[in-house]
């Protein structure tokens, strides 16, 4: 999740407004508090995963927190208009290599010390568990050698079909390939007229929304295989038309903006009905980009820490789910604890790994990412 400069889609970037130009040193702070928000929504729903009795109190009392996949297709939305944002005016009579270069450079900078990282960690961890199981040395499989390569490669979201080592990095390697293709979508973005932006952003939001109702096997909402690149690059074009749009501040009415809001978690609150979410989605980010009370909540000091750690959160969260795996069947096998299933014991330990999330995702924020980001920037000039 970049997923703003959302490092899928869950990362912050350094936004420079090309419209008005007076505004032209500032950040998005909404987006950042935005994205925070949602890359935290992920967090909590990931590390449930191996606690059944979590897991079951929150598909009965809170569905919404169920629904994480919303949060990575607002992520590609918020990636798609932070591009545009950043890049649009550099590439919108087109670009030469030189120029597209720099801009992959840029994008390695930004996603790989974090994503490098926390692949190597989940090597580590998992080392212990897998040197003498066959599936390490081959070449595919979930903890194979070859899968992780695929995902030192930025492959393994749309070209392996499961998960892999670090899962929730498929939003970044789905994300890198939008980039590959985003110099070629800025010039036609750039000259479309706001009512074909509309139109188009409606069609985009249609693509994934067709993918969803098929009701896939094994995931409703396809984290792996070609299907993916059916969410990233219709979402992804979606937030550059955006930035088409977002001067029309729709969303600036606080009822227009709370009527948004309450409509999506009513959506995501129901399975059957948290597909047609992601028609809302767009206008979400518009809302945030809006003079309203949303916008001044997600600038919430908060809010803007999660932001800021959002990308290194979104990436070394699955260690903590590792790590929690590991506890519980250390629990079981010497203690005749079963964790999983005992809600008493569960949630604290649910709990527990979201506080640790963050603070892994800080200490990696400080120490990984922001001087990792400098130093390879630094190597371009």
């Amino acid at each position: 999740m970049q997923h703003a400069e959302l490092e899928p889609a869950v990362a912050q970037p350094e936004v420079r407004m090309v419209l008005p130009p007076k505004r032209a040193a500032l950040r998005i702070h909404e987006l950042d508090g935005l994205r925070g928000m949602l890359a935290l929504m992920v967090v909590c729903y990931h590390l449930y995963g191996s606690l059944a009795s979590v897991r079951d109190l929150l598909h009965d009392r809170l569905v919404i927190l169920t629904q994480a996949w919303y949060a990575v297709d607002v992520f590609f939305l918020m990636s798609g208009f932070v591009m545009m944002h950043v890049y649009g005016k550099a590439f919108s009579q087109g670009a030469g290599l030189k120029a597209f270069f720099r801009f992959m450079w840029a994008r390695v900078a930004r996603l790989y010390p974090v994503h490098v990282f926390a692949m190597t960690a989940m090597l580590l961890i998992m080392l212990p568990v897998l040197y003498r199981q066959p599936e390490l040395y081959a070449w595919q499989g979930r903890y194979s050698l070859g899968a992780y390569v695929g995902s030192l490669l930025m492959l393994h979201g749309p070209w392996i079909d499961y998960r892999s080592w670090n899962y929730p990095a498929w939003s970044i390697s789905a994300e890198w390939h939008a980039y590959l293709l985003f110099p070629l979508m800025v010039p036609w973005v750039a000259r479309i007229g706001r009512v074909g932006a509309i139109l188009a952003v409606i069609a985009c939001t249609l693509v994934p929304l067709a993918l969803y109702l098929q009701n896939l096997q094994p995931d409703q909402y396809p984290t792996n295989g070609v299907l993916v690149l059916l969410r990233v690059f219709p979402l992804f074009l979606a937030g550059a038309l955006l930035y088409r749009i977002a001067p029309a501040h729709w969303f600036g009415s606080g009822l227009a903006a709370a009527v948004l809001v309450l409509a999506t978690v009513v959506a995501l609150s129901h399975e059957q009905w948290a597909p047609w979410a992601v028609l809302l989605a767009p206008a979400m980010v518009l809302s945030a980009l809006s003079g309203n009370w949303f916008q001044a909540a997600l600038r919430r000091p908060v809010l803007l820490f999660f932001g800021k750690i959002s990308y290194s959160m979104y990436m070394t969260h699955a260690l903590v789910e590792t790590l929690i795996v590991l506890v519980c069947r250390v629990a079981r096998r010497y203690f005749q604890l079963d964790i999983a299933s005992d809600l008493q014991l569960a949630f604290p330990l649910w709990a527990g790994g979201i506080v640790l999330a963050i603070v892994v995702g800080y200490a990696v924020w400080r120490w990984v990412e922001e001087p990792a980001r400098k130093w390879v920037m630094s190597l371009q000039t």
